[in-house]
């Protein structure tokens, strides 16, 4: 029926309005920026690294954050998405026929890494293919775009306490480049669910 989806094969259920499912959307990712907004705040608080409970989680962060530059964690977590990307779409892109002992934990890598941000909010009879694959294009888009207000945000907040200020637009545009880099690397990430 139109505007109903199966669930289990023999129950029909009726979707959720687009409107409602675009709302918990919404929703979770400004509880998700205002999480990641309050860790970065929580980070950057020096004073806090001598209290009792909070101190240990930060110390441990900068001890994380330490060990990551250390060892080059940024080029082997590169090279094992690039690794991903390639091993996942090797049969489908290149018609390799490879065994099934092969193949078998390749489809179950991409099962568990695979986003489907669509999927998860609404089914997936629900949502036509055309309206899935912009969805599916558009959500990096979007996130990186979030990243960019994000980096942009924490400036002006800075920028806002600081005694002599400087000019608005270079602190948005120090800003936009301060995340620049983590943006790129989840372009990096994203680039398999899109063009595979």
């Amino acid at each position: 029926a139109e505007n109903h989806y199966l669930v289990g094969g023999d129950e029909c259920k009726e979707c959720a309005p687009r409107a409602a499912v675009a709302g918990r959307i919404v929703a979770l990712v400004m509880c998700v920026c205002a999480a990641c907004g309050l860790a970065v705040w929580a980070y950057s608080m020096t004073k806090w690294r001598k209290e009792r409970y909070i101190g240990r989680v930060l110390r441990f962060a900068d001890r994380a954050v330490y060990w990551y530059v250390a060892i080059g964690l940024t080029a082997k977590t590169k090279v094992l998405f690039g690794f991903y990307q390639i091993c996942t779409v090797l049969s489908s892109t290149y018609s390799a026929r490879l065994p099934p002992k092969y193949t078998s934990w390749t489809d179950n890598l991409d099962n568990a890494v695979s986003i489907d941000w669509s999927g998860f909010f609404l089914p997936e009879q629900c949502l036509g293919y055309g309206e899935r694959l912009v969805v599916s294009a558009l959500s990096p888009v979007v996130l990186i775009a979030l990243l960019m207000g994000t980096g942009i945000a924490l400036r002006l907040h800075v920028w806002r306490t600081a005694s002599p200020r400087p000019k608005l637009w270079a602190e948005a545009a120090l800003g936009l480049l301060d995340l620049t880099p983590a943006g790129l690397v989840l372009i990096f990430c994203f680039v398999p669910s899109i063009s595979a």
